[in-house]
Formats: structure tokens, sequence, C-alpha cells
């Protein structure tokens, strides 16, 4: 690990919100799948301001150990979320024989990461997957990543362009929040000005790498190898270690 960013790191925190039912709504055997959406923020208490706001992202978990035990036909649920990127090509993949996804437990799905411009480059990325790797992965655990360029993902594009804002608060005296659209403030239109898809991808894909994931066949989906977040890991720990008082 070349750069130990601590001002920053060791200020960003990860709140994920889960969203689950015990019986369906709008799939058969949708209950085997629990949704999490979150907000990656910087504190800021010794300038007594709010959390700034550095990103977004959702994943969802599916209990592939529960659906075996009760007979869910998983391929046919997939189908059902076939609309959103992540599954189209999952589905593809389960088709050609490229990933068998009843070799695991549970399965993380990664659908989306945005982050504001200024954070870019900063190591957010493998803090983030450093969150996950500590809460979600073991053994019989598969977390799949989605890595594809914004600008071509089309439920992406509608939500961030068009739906989702951001609220800024500032100065703890001052609560009153500034709402912005997510297209400026996390720096989008830079993001649909740049049409190389080729070069969008190789610098995604390049970053991907760098956090343990590996493309399956030709796709946009990566899967995740713990070793180089363990690394990470125990460099951070050497790197604080130094930094002790004697």
């Amino acid at each position: 690990m070349k750069m130990i960013d601590w001002n920053l790191w060791d200020n960003i925190t990860f709140k994920t919100l889960g969203y689950r039912k015990n019986f369906d709504m709008v799939s058969n055997n949708e209950n085997i799948i629990t949704q999490y959406d979150g907000m990656i923020n910087e504190t800021r208490l010794l300038t007594r301001q709010y959390p700034r706001p550095v990103g977004e992202y959702n994943f969802s978990v599916w209990n592939i150990e529960l659906a075996k035990k009760f007979g869910v036909d998983i391929y046919n649920l997939i189908k059902d979320y076939e609309v959103e990127s992540t599954y189209g090509e999952l589905i593809e993949l389960i088709s050609n024989g490229d990933i068998n996804i009843m070799d695991y437990n549970k399965i993380v799905f990664v659908n989306t990461m945005i982050l504001n411009k200024d954070y870019r480059k900063r190591g957010i990325t493998e803090e983030f997957i450093e969150m996950l790797y500590r809460d979600f992965y073991t053994e019989g655990v598969a977390i799949i990543m989605l890595v594809k360029p914004f600008q071509d993902n089309a439920s992406d594009v509608d939500y961030y362009l068009n739906q989702n804002a951001v609220a800024l608060k500032n100065s703890i005296d001052n609560p009153e929040p500034k709402i912005v659209s997510a297209r400026v403030y996390y720096g989008l239109n830079e993001l649909l000005d740049k049409t190389d898809t080729e070069l969008n991808e190789y610098k995604l894909f390049n970053v991907a790498n760098k956090c343990g994931f590996s493309r399956i066949d030709e796709s946009h989906l990566f899967q995740f190898s713990p070793d180089k977040t363990i690394e990470r890991l125990k460099e951070k720990i050497e790197f604080s270690q130094e930094f002790e008082p004697k």
C-alpha cells in the first residue's frame, strides 16, 4: 500500500440501512434477499461540522443456503431482476456455465458505488471493500461487484441524474440542510462527457483489480478474493503501530 491517507481514512464512516421482509412482496421467494443502501461520510467533529457525504452504495445479500433448503428456483428469481445490469449479466454467465451460484451459501451483489469527485482516487473504494470484507466475507460467501461505467448503467443514470439529491449540513450551530442534486454534488456531468467506453472500462477494471476483484469471463461482474484486502489490513496495522506512543 503506497499511501496511508490517515487524515481521511480515520474519519470515514459507513452508514448502511438494510431492508428485508419475511414474506414476498413482488416476486416469489424474494424473502431470501436483503437489500442494503448506504452512505459514506467523512466525520468533521473537530471543526464542529456535520459529516460530509462522500458517496453512496447499494448491495444485496442472497441467502443461497436458505434457498437450497426450501427448494427455491434461484434462476427464476434472478430472472425477475434481470432488468438490472447486475442480474442481466449474471443470467448470461449462468447460462454459459461461467459461474454456479449454488456453490455458495450467500452471495453479496454490489450493484452501485458512487463517489464525490473530490474523493476519487483517495482509497475510499478500498475502504468500502474492507467494510464488506469485515461484515460479510467468510467461507462459503461470494462478493460479486458490477464494475460498469456510471454513464453506461441505465438505471443508475436515471436515478442519480433525475431523482436523487444530497442533503448538506455545515455547522452544528446551523443545522438547516442545503439540498443539492446528485448530478451536481457527485460531478456526474464530467462522467457523462467521458464517452470512450473502452477507456472508461479500463480505468474501472484497474480499480477493481487493485481491490482484489477478478473479472468473470467477459462480463462486467467481478468476484472478490480477500488476499489484497488482508494485506492492506496488515499494512495499516503495522503503519499505525509505528506511531503508537512508546
